[in-house]
This record gives structure tokens, C-alpha cells and sequence, in this order.
């Protein structure tokens, strides 16, 4: 007979489990866990806590990991195992959410940030997410670190380099959604949905991944479909963003769309002519051959 012995809460641990409900996030990354055991460290005598070393370590990370289980309070989450821990006391939230808080390093986008932002009818059979390249998510997880250690007034900095954090892999699937991950050097922009976790694109950097990457919006015909019904509205934002961006190929293809295509006029589209170039690789759809139907003013191939 196999005799199971749970771990009996301390005053510690129901105090962690109240810092855990306040947390406010259903799911989390272990360092996130580590970061509030260490809050209970700095002021014990404060909070009336009698607690077993001076400071925070890995062991009592796991003791209090293991402790909050048995409270029926913390498992590690269902979709990415000991990568992510999940509060069961707290309501769970869709995909899109989810990924955002396990990962500060990635954004939902493309076909899936156009259907949200109600660009599109067509729903996605994939959540598409961008994330930067390697050495842009180092620095973004060292910005996360500062503000989860600021936000619980961490004062030993030290310490925290017991649990360190990384960028993760997410599963193929995440709260029954497929997961597609776009990865990108020219890392885009994007914003915290209202009301949610969740990232996405901003509306300007959404119309910008269309001419980047149209085969992941629904390919290029439907992403002129997009501009044709709702560039005039977000015109300002569209300019705005495609000015900020130092690929010549875009601001061709977004001067022959608003302009030679949609007749819309701005005074900042003429500037994007001084990028134009021949060249046989340049495509209004990258996806497709090159066309001689040609735009002389923008200088790209329209092969749509």
C-alpha cells in the first residue's frame, strides 16, 4: 500500500497562495513563481511569516511549488507542462492570451491580427504569432525580468539568477488551436488588447505584414481586397507605419496600392518613390513569377 504524504500549508504558503490570486494572471513562467516566494523574504517580520532560511533559494521554490499543489492551487499548465505554471483559482483564457503571457516575446498577427481587427471574414486555421530574432528576444526577456522584479519591489536582484528565465517553444497546439510561429529580424509593432493579455499588431503594422508577408494573410488578392475596403480609414496609420520601415520593396508596393491602384493621395507617398528600382525580384506578390505588366512610377511587377 503506497501511503501519499501532501504537504501541509504553512502561514508562508497561504499567504503565497493569497499574492497568487492577486496576481491576477492564470497562467505564468516559473521564474514569475520564484519572483513572488522572494517578496515573502524581504520583509517576513512585516507580514508575521516564520520562514526556514534568509533568503529565497531553489529548494524552497520547489517546497512551495510542491505545497501549492497539494492546496489545489498550482499544477503545470496542460498545453506546456513545466514550462508554464497554471493558477486553477483564477478563470483560464483563450489561446491568444495564453501564449502572450507564457511568452513576453511574441505578438499575434497576420491573418489572425486582421480577423481581430475585423479586416477579414476569413478565420485562420492557425493562431499566427510573430516573435524577433534570437538576439532581440535576449534583450526583451532582460526588460521583462526588470518589470516583474520592479512591479514586486524585488530588492535583491541577485538572487533571482536562481530561476532563470527563457524564451520557450510553444506546443503545436494551445487551448485546442493550432500554433504557427513567424519569426522576423524586423520585428514589429504591437500593443496589449483591451480588457485582455493579449498582444497584437497594431493596426498599421498589420496592413505593413500584409505587403511583407501576403502569403501569410490570405495571400496577396486578398490582401488588396483589404486595402481596397479599408485603407481610406486607417490611412494615417498605414503611412505612418510604412515610413518607419527601411525596406524600399514595401514602400513601392504600398505606393503602387494606395496610390496607382486605390488613387489615394498623401503627401508622404511621393516621398517612397526615391525607393523605387528595377529589378526582376521585385514583385507586387513575392509568392508568384514575375509579370510584365509592370508599374513604371513604382517600379514592381503587378503579377496578381
Amino acid at each position: 500500500m503506497v501511503i501519499i504524504t501532501r504537504s501541509k500549508p504553512t502561514k508562508a504558503g497561504k499567504f503565497l497562495k493569497h499574492l497568487l490570486e492577486n496576481y491576477g494572471k492564470p497562467v505564468f513562467q516559473p521564474f514569475e513563481l520564484f519572483a513572488l516566494i522572494m517578496v515573502l523574504y524581504q520583509h517576513p517580520a512585516d507580514i508575521k511569516l516564520y520562514l526556514r532560511k534568509t533568503h529565497a533559494d531553489y529548494d524552497e521554490y520547489r517546497r512551495f511549488k510542491v505545497m501549492l499543489h497539494d492546496m489545489d492551487i498550482l499544477r503545470n499548465d496542460q498545453d506546456y507542462g513545466k514550462r508554464a505554471l497554471r493558477i486553477l483559482t483564477i478563470a483560464d483564457c483563450p489561446a491568444d492570451e495564453i501564449v502572450c503571457l507564457v511568452d513576453p516575446t511574441c505578438y499575434v498577427s497576420h491573418l489572425s491580427a486582421m480577423q481581430r481587427w475585423g479586416l477579414t471574414n476569413r478565420s485562420p486555421k492557425n493562431l499566427m504569432l510573430t516573435r524577433p530574432d534570437r538576439s532581440t528576444w535576449q534583450v526583451m526577456l532582460r526588460q521583462f525580468r526588470h518589470k516583474i522584479l520592479s512591479e514586486q519591489k524585488i530588492l535583491n536582484e541577485d538572487l533571482i539568477e536562481m530561476m532563470p528565465i527563457h524564451v520557450l517553444e510553444h506546443p503545436k497546439r494551445v487551448r485546442g488551436q493550432n500554433i504557427q510561429m513567424y519569426s522576423t529580424k524586423s520585428f514589429g509593432m504591437s500593443l496589449t488588447s483591451r480588457g485582455s493579455h493579449m498582444r497584437i499588431s497594431t493596426i498599421g503594422q498589420t496592413f505593413l505584414d500584409m505587403l511583407q508577408k501576403p502569403d501569410l494573410c490570405g495571400g496577396m488578392s486578398h490582401v488588396l481586397d483589404v486595402f481596397e475596403e479599408h485603407a481610406t480609414t486607417y490611412l494615417d496609420q498605414i503611412i505612418s507605419t510604412i515610413n518607419q520601415s527601411n525596406r524600399g520593396l514595401v514602400k513601392s508596393r504600398a505606393g503602387y496600392i494606395l496610390q496607382e491602384y486605390l488613387g489615394l493621395k498623401h503627401p508622404d507617398i511621393d516621398q517612397w518613390k526615391i525607393f523605387s528600382q528595377r529589378g526582376g525580384s521585385r514583385k507586387l506578390d513575392p509568392s508568384k513569377d514575375f509579370s510584365p505588366t509592370y508599374s513604371e512610377t513604382w517600379m514592381v511587377s503587378i503579377n496578381v
